[in-house]
């Protein structure tokens, strides 16, 4: 049939055409057969008979093709044959369309091009096509709104469809993954034929509709994630390709390629929080995205709420620049940092920016003295002491210190009334042995996740130790066996150094500037103690002798974590505690991060789920959304075996709204999240026709298809009007049977 007929949706059934031959072969078994007997009054009826025999046989042919047509006609239909439309039949075709529209909803939509936002004119062309269509005619539409997962708002009638697209008044806070809507799509072209109301896969008509943002394409990037995305979205489209479906790409943000816009990319802190009461540095980073230099832009920021002075920058084109404000914390807890620009822009979503920190009270420190001293050079804490608690002299303000630390005695170890979870690091200096009741104790609190601290001296016996605290399958508290004790031949003309350390390490990661690395690496270490760590410890830093052993060693122990020292902390197998340059930072980001506690993240990006743990029961938790709504948290809060609740988890779908949410429970104080949008959002760099064409040869743009986008390549079916005529061949089979039937018996 050539470019007449373009397939069949069910070309297995082409065998019931051969049912069109049986009229022919009744006709042809049915035909008399008689021998010629001699008569002599037939000559009169074979005269008549002659004279009209060419009228009967086209009265008997013409029968006949009709009921041949019906059968043949009937059997064609089932077989559902369509067509292009460059076919001289398309105008036959049933018409039905089946279209996919696939509307982008992503951040960067909510552009505004004069008094609309590029998303409303989404939502405008998306009806402007859909009213296009008749659901008495059998049109379907699917229409999805995509976000970071497709949303699928219909498939259904056209008059369902506008409906459906009167509820759709914003973008979502996301950012679009366009491989994930056109698996969506896939999964129903793959459907195909078998489903009556929808033609075969190729008539899948598919138009996306977007601001032609570039990276929703994956063009030009070089991140191992953008990769991986432009991998799975090939792979989408070749699959659609082989079932015949072009996706149609319609551009609504203008001819504009590199649109300008200033976002607010981070607002954090530039070093640790220290306590209240203490400057701290916040830091706000700006990103602009458009192809001119930004001069004088204006940022603000508010601290729970209150405004701090203004600071203005000049943003240099497609780059960057940070705003630095000094704060300082009233209290410990959670505070609210809210960075905006004082004069917006086209796109609001990255004209604000909160984040939730955490300013940490006190660290806590018990400090076990082994072997203590009459003066501060000869006391095995003395050094520490000091560091952590340096004032003497009543007139300091002690709510500013840091730390908060108490010394004991090993004997007040085993004192019922000492409770170590009351304290967040342990330390135990040069400690002889320790009672089984009280590395029960230390145990339970160390795997409740307070940390402990283990310094070496002479005092240790490694092998008591070993017993006490080691055990090679790790359920001991020690990360490392303790060997024997090494030293130095002579300390006047040698000694170890530190060789390596972990740079990255939040207690070391000071001595990772070239300017301090010296004061870590070329301290005198005359003795330590050889200690072979479990596998799983984490090696901080080594000693430069033979064997390469440790000197500071993690494991985390549950929820807690253990560290080895294996040298002192004073003046005895080390000149370490006499160089307050190095003492002093190591100890104090050593403690800190020993201190910390790992909370759930308070920042987090839209449809994260959110999870936190409180001190006490929660009672009546309760979600308050950025707009106020407030709903009740299903489930129950779990008891930890830290004495902490967790709370039951916030779903994903309640918060994919950017903005700050509260959880509330009755007599406690609300724990706060930050939602907020990915600031690469804010890049609008957009994709030429050109670009997405060369992409895949199944992506076309709306420039590179007819006038009527979503049109490509359509093909119709041509059953309707075959039963149609299927029908009228069985009425004038009926009709002239009849007819020749009155006639003939008249005749007689």
């Amino acid at each position: 049939m050539g470019g007449w007929i373009g397939g069949f949706a069910h070309s297995a059934l082409l065998w019931g055409l051969a049912l069109a031959s049986v009229p022919i072969l009744i006709h042809l078994f049915n035909r008399q057969r008689h021998k010629p007997m001699p008569w002599a009054a037939m000559r009169f009826v074979l005269a008549a008979y002659r004279k009209t025999r060419r009228r009967v046989q086209l009265e008997n042919l013409l029968l006949l093709l009709l009921r041949t047509a019906a059968i043949a006609l009937l059997a064609l239909a089932i077989t559902r044959p369509f067509t292009g439309e460059a076919s001289p039949l398309a105008r036959l075709t049933e018409g039905r369309r089946d279209l996919v529209v696939i509307v982008d909803g992503s951040a960067s939509m909510g552009l505004r091009e004069g008094v609309e936002s590029v998303f409303d004119a989404a939502v405008k062309r998306a009806r402007e096509l859909v009213r296009k269509l008749s659901g008495t005619r059998g049109d379907r539409v699917r229409l999805i709104y995509a976000g970071q997962y497709p949303r699928l708002l219909s498939w259904t009638t056209p008059e369902q469809a506008l409906s459906m697209l009167d509820t759709l008044s914003t973008p979502t806070d996301e950012p679009i993954e366009f491989a994930a809507a056109l698996a969506d799509v896939l999964q129903r072209a793959k459907e195909g034929p078998s489903d009556p109301g929808v033609g075969a896969a190729g008539r899948l008509e598919v138009l996306f509709l977007t601001d032609m943002q570039a990276r929703v394409f994956h063009t030009g990037a070089d991140k191992t994630e953008e990769q991986t995305g432009r991998t799975a979205l090939a792979q989408v489209i070749d699959e659609l390709r082989a079932l015949d479906v072009t996706v149609v790409v319609e551009g609504l943000a203008g001819s504009d390629p590199l649109p300008a816009n200033l976002a607010i990319a981070a607002v954090e802190p530039l070093t640790r929080l220290p306590g209240p009461n203490q400057p701290a540095e916040i830091g706000v980073e700006l990103r602009n995205f458009g192809p001119n230099t930004k001069s004088g832009v204006r940022v603000v920021l508010e601290v729970d709420g209150e405004r701090r002075p203004s600071e203005t920058v000049d943003v240099p084109a497609r780059g960057r620049a940070q705003v630095v404000f000094s704060v300082a914390f009233k209290n410990a807890g959670e505070h609210v940092l809210t960075a905006r620009l004082e004069d917006g822009d086209r796109l609001a979503f990255d004209n604000l920016r909160s984040r939730v920190v955490s300013v940490p009270p006190p660290v806590r420190v018990l400090l076990v003295n082994g072997a203590p001293g009459a003066i501060l050079e000869e006391d095995e804490v003395g050094y520490v002491r000091t560091i952590i608690e340096p004032y003497g002299d009543a007139a300091l303000d002690r709510s500013r210190a840091p730390f908060d630390a108490r010394e004991i005695a090993p004997e007040e170890l085993s004192a019922a009334d000492l409770d170590f979870t009351q304290y967040d690091v342990i330390w135990l200096a040069n400690v002889e042995s320790l009672p089984t009741a009280v590395v029960d104790k230390l145990e339970a609190a160390i795997a409740a996740g307070r940390s402990l601290v283990v310094s070496l001296g002479d005092r240790v016996d490694a092998a008591a130790t070993n017993a006490r605290l080691y055990r090679a399958d790790g359920s001991g508290l020690l990360p490392a066996m303790l060997g024997e004790r090494v030293a130095v031949r002579s300390r006047s003309d040698t000694y170890f150094r530190v060789k390596a350390f972990d740079e990255a390490h939040p207690a070391l990661s000071f001595f990772a500037d070239e300017r301090f690395k010296p004061l870590l690496t070329e301290v005198p270490i005359y003795e330590f103690v050889a200690a072979r760590p479990l596998d799983g410890a984490r090696v901080l830093a080594t000693i430069d002798d033979d064997g390469a052993n440790p000197l500071l060693v993690e494991r985390t122990y549950d929820r807690g974590r253990v560290f080895l020292w294996t040298t002192t902390i004073d003046p005895a197998w080390t000149r370490l505690p006499e160089s307050p340059a190095t003492l002093v930072p190591l100890v104090h980001e050593w403690l800190h991060y020993a201190g910390s506690s790992e909370e759930p993240p308070r920042n987090v990006a839209p449809g994260t789920p959110l999870t936190t743990e409180v001190g006490h029961f929660p009672r009546n938790p309760t979600l308050v959304r950025p707009d106020g709504a407030r709903r009740a948290l299903d489930g129950d809060a779990k008891s930890s075996s830290n004495g902490r609740w967790t709370l039951p988890s916030v779903p994903g779908k309640d918060t994919e709204v950017a903005g700050l949410y509260r959880l509330e429970m009755e007599g406690a104080s609300a724990v706060t999240f930050a939602v907020n949008v990915d600031p690469a959002e804010g890049d609008l760099e957009r994709i030429l026709p050109s670009e997405l064409t060369a992409m895949h040869m199944r992506l076309a743009s709306e420039e590179s298809t007819s006038d009527q986008p979503g049109r490509v390549d359509r093909k119709g079916e041509l059953w309707r009007p075959i039963a149609i005529a299927c029908l009228i061949a069985l009425v004038l089979e009926s009709l002239w049977a009849a007819f020749l039937g009155r006639k003939r018996s008249v005749g007689r």
